[in-house]
């Protein structure tokens, strides 16, 4: 899975995701500056805000392409 968000997160032009977790929640993906990758979780800034969500690796159940935002 680490290899496929690598992927998602360097494709030219940029493709907004989603990245599916174990638990269900869903965190849309709009730039790839919104996500850092560290040894065994990622790194998740949420859009237009100063929150942000620690995501562990092993709980990523999918990634989703999502329609360019307008």
């Amino acid at each position: 899975m680490i290899d496929q968000l690598k992927e998602f997160l360097a494709r030219d032009p940029f493709q907004p995701f989603r990245i599916v977790t174990t638990s269900g929640h869903g965190y849309e993906v709009q730039s790839a500056h919104a996500v850092a990758i560290a040894e065994s979780y990622l790194f998740y800034c949420y859009p237009h805000s100063d929150k942000s969500a620690h995501i562990r690796l092993n709980q990523i159940l999918a990634l989703e392409t999502m329609q360019a935002a307008a």
